[in-house]
């Protein structure tokens, strides 16, 4: 079955989330969770670590166990949806691929994003805005969906207490980058050269490789493996495709070059981290 997006009320007592919104597919994209506290309160604990949970906390693909620590039942909204619904073949603004990439980037070190009180609040507007969508249907709801989605991605971005916590990532002083960012970011599978990133910023080649290794901590040829590999590991858990597939369609030319880069990135290689993931 086809995912686009599917948005719930739950209560949750006790529950176990193992990062599955990340690891879905559908029709070849993936599926990410958001899971938003409204009341109640309680603790998120994995092996490593146990974060608190109350009304306001936000969840990004969430993994390891939810439970309520003050008798009452957490109620939250419990939202799916693809990465299709910003791809060019529905005619969305490139932009949300941007930040929904640099969100994901957050995730990967830790799933609870912390929001104000004013994001809270407008967090909470927007799921009900979706909600009333996606339960009544009416003409263009799946347009308003889209643009609700979009918004809330934005107000996460904008809110005071977003920090994006990757080491060599920090928010982008030059709109020139972040226009190359986003080139890579929703082509990176391709083949991508350096004349075509200049092309998309304006840059000049020497003001270019300084100002992108200032701006993201990373040479530009480290940043694009990077992206390409992260979708690898995706793909590696989420199909049975074989390694050098994978590799191919994530970008890599050369399958030594694909498994340094991924050893280098994850520490392991690519058929160990793919049994790690499915194991665990």
């Amino acid at each position: 079955m086809r995912l686009l997006f599917f948005i719930r009320t739950i209560q949750i007592n006790r529950r176990t989330f193992g990062g599955e919104g990340a690891k879905r597919q559908s029709a070849g994209y993936a599926v990410h969770e958001l899971l938003f506290c409204r009341s109640g309160a309680g603790k998120l604990s994995t092996e490593s670590e146990t974060t608190d949970v109350a009304a306001g906390s936000l969840l990004f693909n969430p993994r390891g166990t939810v439970g309520a620590t003050q008798g009452e039942a957490i109620h939250a909204v419990q939202v799916l949806f693809s990465e299709e619904l910003f791809s060019p073949s529905v005619h969305t603004e490139k932009e949300a691929l941007y930040v929904l990439g640099l969100i994901k980037l957050h995730a990967r070190k830790q799933n609870r994003i912390a929001l104000s009180k004013v994001g809270a609040e407008r967090m909470n507007t927007l799921l009900d805005a979706m909600l009333w969508e996606f339960q009544h249907r009416y003409r263009g709801y799946s347009w308003a969906i889209r643009l609700k989605l979009i918004e809330l991605l934005i107000t996460l971005m904008r809110d005071t207490q977003f920090k994006i916590s990757i080491k060599g990532l920090k928010p982008l002083s030059s709109s020139r980058i972040q226009d190359a960012i986003l080139y890579l970011n929703t082509d990176f599978m391709n083949p991508i050269s350096v004349d075509d990133v200049l092309k998309a910023c304006g840059l000049s080649r020497s003001h270019f490789h300084a100002l992108f290794k200032q701006e993201t901590g990373r040479t530009f040829v480290d940043y694009l493996s990077a992206l390409r590999c992260a979708r690898a590991a995706e793909l590696l858990v989420a199909t049975d495709r074989t390694v050098l597939d994978i590799a191919m369609e994530c970008g890599f030319r050369n399958l030594s070059h694909f498994y340094h880069v991924f050893r280098r990135e994850t520490g392991t290689s690519p058929r160990r981290y793919r049994e790690q993931q499915i194991a665990g």
